[in-house]
């Protein structure tokens, strides 16, 4: 595949390598606060995890059966469904990725997204499935996703427990939101700039995925989370850049732009990225 192109050719769940680990569909929130500069919210996952114990990574997890329900398809709100549909490139239903996204956020840290900040008190009926998200939302009030952006896909590589293809999203903290750990799937959480989570991770003082890699790079540039947001608001038909790395994990994951792109040694990542770089304007 090309190094960017559009929607043209994108691949399906079903379409990429397959070891016989079945690909399941999932969803991260990558929440953004000025502090005054911008700062991002990481997680370190628990040692007992079954899929990257004790990374540095942002809140998420596989979609469930309810976000999927056709129940969102009438109470969201901000986005018109054929835009939803549309702006992920992997087909009709496409809702679910950002419903899953803010149900693991208000599960994982506490913070409701889009919806009314009286659901945080049910955070481990949601996590433990005593709840469904759908029974908490009033059809009347609905979920608003307008201020949610997607700005990655990646795909986990083959050889692994667990493959997931996950969607990423970008998002402001709510005013007057505190995120707490669930002290389960996130067993601690800080708030990091961009550049120092990248040379903490140099040093070895963090683990990370390139997936979670390449969100820092490309925030790295970044000032405060009004840039973030005005770049990605326009970014939504944005040419799919997909990336390439050297070692899954072990390097910075290369860009279309960068010069070693293209370098001997480098190859294709499972991963999507179309949050622009930032280009500052000269004084």
């Amino acid at each position: 595949m090309a190094a960017s192109g559009s929607l043209d050719n994108y691949p399906n769940t079903g379409e990429f390598p397959s070891d016989g680990v079945s690909i399941r569909s999932a969803a991260t929130m990558v929440l953004l606060d000025d502090r005054p500069d911008l700062h991002v919210l990481a997680l370190h996952r628990t040692e007992l995890s079954t899929f990257v114990a004790g990374h540095t990574l942002f809140p998420g997890g596989s979609l469930e059966p309810d976000d999927r329900a056709f129940f969102w398809r009438l109470c969201v709100r901000g986005r018109k469904l054929e835009d939803v549909d549309k702006s992920l490139g992997v087909g009709p239903g496409s809702v679910a990725f950002w419903v899953a996204a803010i149900r693991e956020t208000l599960e994982e840290v506490g913070v409701a997204i889009g919806c009314s900040a009286s659901l945080v008190p049910h955070r481990e009926d949601l996590a433990s499935g005593r709840s469904r998200l759908s029974d908490l939302i009033d059809l009347g009030i609905g979920l608003d996703i307008e201020e949610i952006y997607p700005v990655a896909r990646w795909v986990t590589p083959m050889g692994q427990v667990k493959r997931y293809d996950t969607q990423f999203f970008v998002t402001r903290l709510p005013v007057g939101a505190v995120p707490v750990a669930d002290g389960v799937e996130a067993v601690s959480l800080q708030w990091i700039r961009p550049i120092d989570a990248i040379d903490q991770w140099k040093a070895g003082e963090l683990t990370m995925i390139s997936p979670t890699v390449s969100i820092f790079q490309r925030l790295s540039g970044y000032r405060d989370s009004a840039e973030v947001i005005s770049a990605v608001s326009g970014a939504s038909n944005a040419l799919r850049e997909r990336v390439r790395i050297v070692d899954e994990s072990q390097s910075l994951v290369l860009f279309p732009e960068d010069p070693d792109y293209l370098a001997q040694g480098t190859r294709e990542a499972l991963g999507w990225v179309w949050m622009p770089p930032f280009k500052h304007s000269l004084p």
